[in-house]
């Protein structure tokens, strides 16, 4: 997903497949430590976890864990990588809460890891959602709100916005103000273009409104879902360019 495999375009040519092009080394995201993880300060007591596919979010708090998202592909390496963080910061180590950007299993599909006791926050769809899919590996939430949902815990804060149905009906904007960082799953790809149907959305015309929303919040970081996070400058130009698109049937 991230490069070719070795041989890149000659190895294609061999197998009688067209060429291409390797990965920009701007495209990549970080090194991976020997776990096959990389866990890294956004800012403050905030910190991003990628295995250079999915992301996940989390902010260190004085009472526990926030986490956003729950991808399978990091699977117990979030389990990890929080602990690699507040075993040096020193707070506790403990998830207490997981926000669900969207129903979607490649990015809650771990959330059966933390149990029954956390609490789990999303939009009113995203409990419609998971509860008919009956799912065990995506308990539904029991924290819900319908537009807007402010989560404030240990000191820290969490700005939980819906602006209406864009990748998923119930896919949601989760912003840091604090540490001026906003993400947005699956709709924002800095170096990449979206993956297949423009990442398989569901409201092709919203998906694209939902770039200049995103810019409307203007922080300096995005964290988005691709293998990396970029600055609201980086993010900028792919968004400007989708304004020419013509979503009319």
């Amino acid at each position: 997903m991230l490069g070719a495999p070795a041989g890149g375009a000659d190895a294609a040519d061999a197998a009688g497949l067209p060429g291409f092009e390797p990965v920009p080394p701007a495209s990549m995201g970080p090194a991976l430590n020997a776990d096959g993880y990389h866990v890294g300060r956004i800012e403050g007591n905030l910190y991003w976890v990628t295995d250079a596919y999915y992301q996940a979010m989390f902010l260190s708090t004085r009472h526990g864990v926030v986490l956003v998202d729950a991808p399978p592909t990091i699977g117990t390496n979030l389990l990890r990588a929080i602990e690699d963080v507040t075993r040096a910061n020193g707070r506790p180590g403990k998830v207490t809460h997981l926000v669900h950007s969207h129903a979607h299993a490649d990015h809650v599909g771990a959330s059966v890891l933390f149990g029954d006791d956390v609490v789990r926050i999303g939009h009113r769809a995203n409990r419609e959602l998971l509860l008919r899919a009956d799912d065990p590996n995506r308990p539904a939430p029991k924290v819900t709100f319908d537009s807007r949902y402010t989560h404030s815990v240990g000191g820290e804060q969490l700005e939980l916005a819906h602006h209406g149905p864009n990748h998923t009906p119930d896919n949601i904007y989760v912003h840091a103000p604090a540490y001026r960082t906003l993400m947005l799953v699956d709709v924002v790809f800095p170096g990449w273009v979206p993956f297949k149907n423009l990442a398989i959305s569901q409201d092709i015309p919203a998906w694209i409104k939902e770039h200049d929303v995103a810019l409307s919040y203007q922080p300096p970081i995005a964290h988005p879902s691709a293998a990396r996070i970029a600055s609201h400058r980086r993010t900028s130009p792919p968004c400007h360019r989708w304004r020419g698109t013509d979503t009319r049937a």
